[in-house]
């Protein structure tokens, strides 16, 4: 692989690299990749220009395109993702190598051994996964991880069932407006997350710790919910009924969008940022109207609005099964650990001067995560129980 992203292959293993490529799981080569990262102490940051480059020559070379018919191409804020195996694997190559390696370059200054203290007496630590609860409006409390597919309930003449990919879907008839709604709540704990698809055909991503307050059918002229914690949405299309998301006094509007909220009460601030469509923010008399590609960070503390450009990659890391750490301090990675990993955290030093950077899958296990971490600077946890302690 590195032969072939510098350009030195010879064509008989580069053939034999393709192939492999074609009919490798990607999950086979994901402790590889971390391994190469970590063992290179010289060479070129691989990033910018070089990073594009790598990229056309992948898309372009003929042994890719020979199948071309068959890859499905998505575009995503003018970034192509490719779902086939061959094509997936290169493009998170290309994640690591580029983000990954230039962060890593940056950070390795401080590079010390892992060496992550754990009490294996304590009670295993895994990722998060599908995990969460639907409350209905009669006080029923669904668990739905372990509700089997199909029907789950009906809601007046809504019905809502349990798909075989893990996600609620509300089937709801038209409703005249003096019909009684009710409202159900969709709820992670730490360590879940969860899909419903709304009876507009809405579709939320629901992020750990999260909750979603919805009706179980849109009437009148509006369709509104409330967020707490962190969502994805793609919203219905519909210009004759605005789609309105609600997080304490600060209002998101849309019509039909793409769009993240995280909006968690332990961050200093909500933000929205928007893929494609347009969305209009208001807090009190702020309002400010969103274009594709940016963000707005509204402080829980103030009406000012904060519009600038979006890192994307870094918005939607979570729904795409990734921790993408850019430049931050170690108090916010902490808390996204503790919300995806559900585990407590404690401090024992003094961390402000320290950034860190990297990518990596949100499945991994939480020792390999942590091991990581302490190879990038000067930094040690300790795992007891369910709870990790930072120190210098």
């Amino acid at each position: 692989m590195r032969q072939y992203l510098n350009n030195t292959i010879n064509g008989a293993d580069c053939s034999e690299l393709l192939s492999y490529l074609k009919n490798t799981n990607p999950e086979e080569i994901e402790d590889i990749i971390d391994e190469e990262l970590f063992s290179l102490d010289e060479g070129p940051a691989f990033k910018g220009k070089r990073s594009d480059e790598v990229l056309n020559r992948i898309k372009t070379d003929a042994r890719f395109s020979q199948n071309h018919e068959e890859v499905e191409v998505f575009q995503l804020k003018h970034k192509k993702i490719y779902q086939k195996s061959w094509l997936q694997i290169a493009a998170a190559l290309l994640i690591f190598f580029s983000a990954g390696l230039a962060t890593f370059r940056y950070y390795s200054s401080r590079k010390t051994s892992a060496q992550v203290v754990v009490d294996h007496s304590s009670s295993t630590i895994v990722p998060g996964g599908n995990k969460a609860t639907l409350t209905m409006a009669n006080g029923r409390v669904i668990v739905l991880n372990n509700a089997a597919n199909g029907l789950l309930a009906k809601a007046g003449a809504s019905k809502i069932t349990k798909s075989n990919d893990g996600q609620i879907i509300y089937n709801a008839p038209y409703h005249a407006d003096s019909a009684p709604i009710e409202d159900n709540v969709l709820t992670t704990p730490k360590g879940g997350e969860y899909q419903v698809v709304l009876p507009d055909g809405t579709k939320v991503w629901l992020n750990s710790a999260s909750s979603l307050s919805y009706p179980v059918a849109f009437t009148g002229n509006e369709r509104h919910v409330k967020l707490t914690g962190e969502a994805y949405f793609e919203v219905a299309k519909n210009k004759e009924k605005p789609f309105y998301v609600s997080i304490n006094n600060l209002q998101v509007k849309v019509l039909g969008t793409h769009f993240n909220i995280s909006a968690y009460s332990d961050d200093d601030a909500v933000t929205a940022t928007l893929l494609e469509g347009s969305v209009q923010v208001t807090k009190n008399k702020s309002q400010s109207l969103l274009k594709p590609g940016e963000q707005a960070v509204i402080n829980y503390k103030s009406d000012n609005i904060m519009v600038s450009a979006a890192d994307v990659d870094d918005a939607m890391a979570w729904k795409n099964g990734y921790f993408i750490f850019n430049d931050d301090n170690i108090e916010g990675i902490m808390k996204k650990v503790s919300r995806w990993y559900d585990v407590d955290i404690s401090y024992k030093g003094n961390f402000d001067t320290q950034k860190f950077g990297g990518t990596f899958y949100r499945k991994k296990s939480i020792t390999e995560l942590l091991q990581h971490l302490e190879k990038i600077g000067g930094i040690h946890f300790t795992i007891t129980g369910r709870r990790i302690t930072v120190m210098n």
